[in-house]
C-alpha cells in the first residue's frame, strides 16, 4: 500500500473508527459518495453523508488498474467483497500506527469480479465473521458508483 495513502484514508475515517464494520453496516443512514477533488485521486466512500464515518473507502490512480481499499472494524488477513454471484478476495494488512486503530488496507485488480459487478449493477457486499453485509448502492448512488469506475479508467 502506498505511504501516501495512508493520510488520505487515515483523516476520512478518524471519526469511524469506534464500531466495527458489521455494526455500522445494518445501521440507517449510509450511503455511496463519489469524492473529486481537483489534485487528487478518486475516491469512493460507504459512509454517512457530511461526516467522517466511513466503513469502506476505494480510490485509484486513473488508468492504473488498481483499486485500493481501505476498511474499518476488520480483522484477518483479508478483504472480501461480493456482488451478485461474483466475490473477490483481497490479501490486506492492518495499518499500524496511532490515528488508524482497526484499519484495514488492500488493493486488487479494477477487474476483480466483485468489482466489475459492483460497477454495473450497484449490489456490492462485505463479507466478514461468515456474514453478508450489504453496502449497496441505492438508486440514486448509482451515479457515483459509475462516476467513480468511469474516473478510474475501468
Amino acid at each position: 500500500m502506498p505511504s501516501r495513502a495512508i493520510p488520505i484514508v487515515a483523516l476520512a475515517l478518524a471519526a469511524g473508527l469506534a464500531g466495527c464494520a458489521h455494526e455500522k453496516v445494518a445501521a440507517d443512514g449510509y450511503r455511496w459518495a463519489y469524492l473529486a477533488d481537483a489534485g487528487d485521486v478518486p475516491r469512493l466512500a460507504y459512509g454517512r453523508p457530511d461526516s467522517d464515518d466511513v466503513v469502506l473507502m476505494m480510490s485509484c490512480r486513473p488508468g492504473a488498474g488498481e483499486i485500493d481499499m481501505s476498511a474499518v472494524g476488520l480483522s484477518g488477513r483479508e478483504l472480501v467483497l461480493a456482488s451478485g454471484r461474483s466475490e473477490s478476495r483481497f490479501a490486506a494488512a492492518k495499518v499500524d500506527d496511532a490515528m488508524s486503530e482497526g484499519l484495514m488496507e488492500a488493493r486488487g485488480s479494477a477487474s476483480a469480479p466483485a468489482l466489475r459487478s459492483f460497477n454495473r449493477s450497484g449490489d456490492l457486499a462485505l463479507l466478514t465473521l461468515g456474514q453478508r453485509h450489504s453496502l449497496a448502492a441505492n438508486s440514486a448512488d448509482r451515479g457515483d458508483v459509475r462516476a467513480f469506475f468511469k474516473a478510474c479508467g475501468v
